[in-house]
């Protein structure tokens, strides 16, 4: 797997290709790796929290850490208690953001719209509460 510092820089680079993709009106690739980008960016988390260089995906350790839900990752990142109501900027990025699934690939062509993937780019993106945004103050 990946090293903490190839997963903080995996994560910008989705960012960067979800970003050239809208641009050229894939909306369903944005979509896509936009999720990738908060998957990978919680993992570098992951990583810096267990004082680990590369991510726990193998082993004895892949029935815990070899997951891509969302959800799941921001527990396992220690950051599940301040994604709460109270800041409502971020929770709504978070609710936003946390909808995307690894499964979206086999999706059907058009199925995002190009208001779905300017939304999700915009819940990881915003400045201070986007969720990438916002993971990276924890990295």
């Amino acid at each position: 797997m990946a090293t903490y510092h190839e997963l903080k820089d995996l994560a910008l680079l989705r960012l960067r290709e979800a970003e050239a993709l809208f641009a050229a009106d894939f909306f369903d690739g944005c979509a896509y790796l936009a999720g990738y980008a908060v998957e990978l960016a919680l993992k570098a988390r992951i990583c810096k929290l267990l004082d680990l260089a590369d991510y726990p995906s193998a082993g004895k350790l892949a029935k815990v850490y070899a997951v891509h839900d969302l959800d799941q990752l921001l527990l396992l990142a220690g950051l599940r208690k301040a994604v709460d109501p109270s800041n409502k900027p971020l929770f709504d990025n978070w609710s936003t953001a946390a909808l995307w699934k690894p499964e979206r690939r086999y999706d059907a062509p058009g199925k995002a719209t190009r208001q779905d993937a300017e939304d999700i780019l915009n819940a990881i993106r915003d400045t201070p509460n986007g969720v990438l945004t916002w993971i990276m103050t924890h990295w």
